[in-house]
């Protein structure tokens, strides 16, 4: 098999919803798909990857339904990438993967100097999908939204960073419910352009599948667009995936 060229990551975005009415996960089969955190329930994926102690092992899950116990759940996944910390370590299934993690973007000496960005996951599997595609290719975002409210409509004095009438993903919280439904804090609060602007490799092509996302740093397409720019490659996903392994190993 030759090096992939093409990662598509799907984050969490209600923008997404967009791409299931044209028919998306169709579009996904046999395609180096990255499945950010929860998505992997919802789409055909070659890996998952997640940053969040509470995600993986939701400690908290029996008396608060903002961390699904999906423990047992992740056993069966063919494949996980996270960040090395205490907690997931001790607790980690035999699929998963656990790399170090830096607030700084190192590039090509990313497996060695730690994966930017640790706290914030879409980030995390964009600086795996340079890494997989050995820095020449294309990479489509899904679902990179960076949800924020209109400020006229925020009370600064009143201020709450979780609003459940913002639809902030493309599942429903009554489908599933976690501490990021409605949650806008970090988003209204930070730029994303600053966490974004570090990726200007010359060969890489970044598109931001979302037309009215909030970040800025890469050239926004819609998913019709997005069908017409997928290569006509199939990938075989156990392969794929000896790929990914071999390369963690290094």
């Amino acid at each position: 098999m030759n090096n992939p060229n093409e990662i598509i990551i799907i984050g969490g975005g209600n923008s997404i919803n967009e791409g299931i009415k044209l028919g998306l996960k169709d579009k996904l089969k046999d395609k180096f798909v990255i499945a950010c955190n929860y998505a992997y329930k919802h789409f055909p994926y070659t890996f998952m990857c997640c940053v969040d102690k509470d995600f993986y092992i939701p400690i908290h899950a029996k008396n608060n339904p903002n961390y699904p116990d999906i423990y047992e759940e992740l056993k069966s996944l063919p494949l996980i990438i996270s960040i090395n910390n205490g907690k997931i370590k001790e607790f980690k299934h035999s699929n998963t993967y656990l790399l170090r993690g830096c607030g700084t973007y190192h590039g090509k000496n990313s497996l060695k100097k730690g994966i930017y960005r640790p706290n914030l996951c879409g980030l995390f599997a964009l600086t795996l999908a340079h890494i997989f595609i050995d820095f020449k290719g294309i990479i489509f975002l899904l679902g990179y939204d960076w949800t924020i409210r209109d400020k006229k409509k925020v009370d600064p004095k009143n201020y709450k960073s979780t609003d459940l009438n913002i639809k902030t993903h493309y599942y429903s919280n009554k489908e599933l419910t976690h501490r990021g439904q409605g949650y806008v804090g970090f988003y209204e609060n930070h730029d994303p352009h600053k966490y974004f602007q570090v990726y200007k490799e010359p060969e890489v092509k970044i598109y931001n599948v979302s037309p009215n996302s909030n970040i800025n740093s890469f050239a926004k397409i819609n998913y019709e667009e997005m069908f017409e720019l997928l290569n006509k490659e199939s990938y075989n996903q156990e392969k794929l995936r000896k790929i990914i392994k071999n390369k963690l190993r290094l």
